[in-house]
C-alpha cells in the first residue's frame, strides 16, 4: 500500500506541476487581466455565492462515496447506477434553488449563475467518477484523469484568450461555458471507463433506495457545508461588506488563485488517501505509515511552495497583473501561510473521514465557521482583502489543531517526532537558503528560483524527507 502511495504520489505530483499552474496562470490570469479586475471579482462574488449551495449539490455524497466503495466492491454495479440518478435529481434542484436565491436576492445577472451552476453540476459528478475508479483499485488510472479537466480547459481557453479574435473582447461568460465542455467531456471519459471495468446495473431507483443514501451521506454533508463556507465565505463577504464595485473581491481572488493552486495538490493527496485509508482502516500499523509518509511529502511540497511565494512571490504576480497593487501581494504571503496549515489538515480530516465517524469531526469544523465569520465581520471593514486572508489563516490553522487532536484522541496516532523533526529543519534550510538567493544582484530572480528549488530537492533527500527505502519500493513489486 506505501509503494502504491508513493507511486500516486509522484504520479499526481508530476501531472499536476504539468497541467493545472498552466491553467491557473496562464489561463484564469490572463482571463482576468482581458476582463479586468472588477470583472473577475464579480465572477468570483458569482462563483462563491453559488458554491455556498453545494451541499445540495452533492450532500455529503462524494465523501461517503470514496470510503463506501472500497469496502462494498462487489455491489459497486447497483451503486453505481444508483449514484447516476440521485445526482441528476439533486443536479437539477441545486441548479433551480440557485437561480431563485439569486433571482429572490437582487442579483442582475441570472445567466451566470446559472452557468456556474451547471459546471458544478458537471465537476461533481466527475469527483463521483473518480472515486469510483480509485475506489475498485485502479488509483493509478484516477491520477491520469485528475487534470483531464484542466487540460481540455487550457486546450479550449488558451486559443480563445491568446490566438482567437476573441481575446480583443472576451465575456467572462466565455470562461464559463468553455469550463461546462471540459467538464462534459471529462464525465464522458471517466463514465467511459468505469463500464470498462464493471457492470453497472441500471434500474430505477426507488424511493427507500433513495433515502438510504442520502441519510449514509448525511454524515459528511456537514463537513461538505461547513467546509464549502468557510472556504468561500470571505469572497462573498468581500462583495457584501465593501461597496466598492467588487474591487477588493478581485485582489483577494489573484491572491486567492496561488492558494488555490497549491491547495489542489492538498487535495489530490486527500483523494488518494481516503480510498487507501478506507480498505486499510483496521490495519493500525499501515494506517500509521500512510500518515506519516503523507505527512513528509505534504509538509515538504508545502514548505518549498510557501517560500517560494513569500521570497518571490511580488515577481510573480507583477509578472502576471498589469493592475497589480502591493496589498496583492501582503494578501498572497498570509494566504500561503494557510495553505501550509490546509495540506497538514488534509492528512489528518482524510483519515477521520475514512472511518465514517465524522461527528466531533463537523464541531471542530463548525467552530471554525463560526469564529471565520465573527473574524470577517471584524477584520474586512478596517483591512479589506487583506482582513479576509487574515481572517483564513487563524481559521485554518484552528481547524487543522483540532483535526490532529481527534487523530490522536479517537486513533491513536499522532505525528512521528522523527518526521516532525525532519519537516522543521527542511523548513529552516530552505528560508535560509531563500533568502540568500534573493539578495544576490545582477541574476534574473526566476533563475534564482530555479536554483533554490533544485536545492530543495537536493535537501529533501539529506533530511530524508525522500529517503532510500521509498525509491527501493518504486521497483520492488513485493512490498
Amino acid at each position: 500500500m506505501r509503494r502504491e502511495f508513493i507511486i500516486n504520489i509522484i504520479l499526481l505530483f508530476i501531472i499536476n506541476l504539468l497541467i493545472k499552474p498552466v491553467y491557473i496562470f496562464g489561463i484564469e490570469a490572463r482571463v482576468q487581466d482581458l476582463v479586468g479586475t472588477e470583472s473577475y471579482g464579480l465572477y468570483f462574488f458569482y462563483f462563491n455565492f453559488v458554491f455556498l449551495f453545494q451541499f445540495i449539490n452533492d450532500p455529503g455524497i462524494q465523501n461517503w462515496n470514496a470510503q463506501y466503495v472500497p469496502k462494498n466492491t462487489g455491489t459497486v454495479g447497483i451503486h453505481f447506477a444508483n449514484l447516476l440518478q440521485i445526482k441528476l435529481l439533486l443536479g437539477l434542484f441545486f441548479i433551480f434553488l440557485t437561480w431563485l436565491t439569486a433571482f429572490m436576492s437582487g442579483y442582475h445577472d441570472l445567466s451566470i449563475v446559472i452557468y456556474i451552476s451547471v459546471s458544478f453540476v458537471l465537476s461533481s459528478l466527475f469527483m463521483i467518477f473518480r472515486g469510483v475508479i480509485a475506489g475498485i483499485g485502479y488509483y493509478r488510472t484516477d491520477s491520469l484523469l485528475s487534470s483531464l479537466d484542466k487540460m481540455l480547459m487550457i486546450i479550449i481557453l488558451g486559443y480563445l484568450v491568446y490566438f482567437s479574435s476573441y481575446k480583443d473582447h472576451f465575456n467572462i461568460r466565455f470562461l464559463i461555458i468553455v469550463q461546462i465542455v471540459a467538464y462534459f467531456i471529462a464525465c464522458c471519459v471517466a463514465g467511459f471507463i468505469i463500464i470498462q471495468k464493471i457492470k453497472p446495473v441500471f434500474k430505477p431507483i426507488r424511493r427507500s433506495e433513495f433515502s438510504n443514501v442520502i441519510k449514509s451521506g448525511a454524515p459528511f454533508v456537514l463537513i461538505m457545508v461547513f467546509m464549502t463556507t468557510y472556504n468561500k465565505l470571505d469572497g462573498v463577504m468581500l462583495g457584501l461588506l465593501l461597496h466598492d464595485n467588487n474591487y477588493q473581491a478581485g485582489v483577494y481572488a489573484a491572491a486567492y488563485r496561488f492558494y488555490d493552486a497549491a491547495n489542489m495538490v492538498g487535495y489530490l493527496f486527500a483523494a488518494l488517501l481516503l480510498p487507501m485509508y478506507a480498505s486499510q482502516i483496521n490495519q493500525s500499523d499501515v494506517i500509521k505509515e500512510l500518515v506519516n509518509t503523507g505527512l513528509r511529502y505534504t509538509g515538504a511540497i508545502s514548505l518549498v511552495v510557501v517560500v517560494s511565494i513569500w521570497f518571490y512571490g511580488d515577481k510573480i504576480l507583477s509578472l502576471l497583473y498589469t493592475e497589480y497593487q502591493p496589498q496583492f501581494f501582503v494578501t498572497l504571503k498570509i494566504l500561503m501561510l494557510s495553505y501550509f496549515m490546509v495540506a497538514v489538515s488534509y492528512i489528518y480530516g482524510t483519515l477521520l473521514v475514512a472511518t465514517g465517524k465524522v461527528r466531533n469531526l463537523n464541531v471542530i469544523l463548525a467552530i471554525g465557521l463560526l469564529l471565520n465569520v465573527i473574524l470577517c465581520l471584524i477584520l474586512i471593514p478596517a483591512y479589506k482583502a487583506i482582513g479576509a486572508s487574515i481572517a483564513t489563516l487563524i481559521t485554518q490553522s484552528f481547524v487543522m489543531i483540532g483535526q490532529i487532536y481527534l487523530v490522536k484522541r479517537e486513533k491513536g496516532i499522532v505525528m512521528s517526532k522523527n518526521v516532525m523533526i525532519r519537516i522543521s529543519a527542511f523548513g529552516i534550510s530552505i528560508f535560509f537558503f531563500f533568502g540568500l538567493f534573493s539578495n544576490f544582484k545582477g541574476v534574473e530572480w526566476y533563475l534564482n528560483l530555479g536554483a533554490c528549488i533544485l536545492i530543495c530537492v537536493l535537501l529533501s533527500f539529506i533530511f530524508k524527507i525522500i529517503d532510500k527505502q521509498d525509491i527501493s519500493l518504486l521497483f520492488n513489486r513485493k512490498k
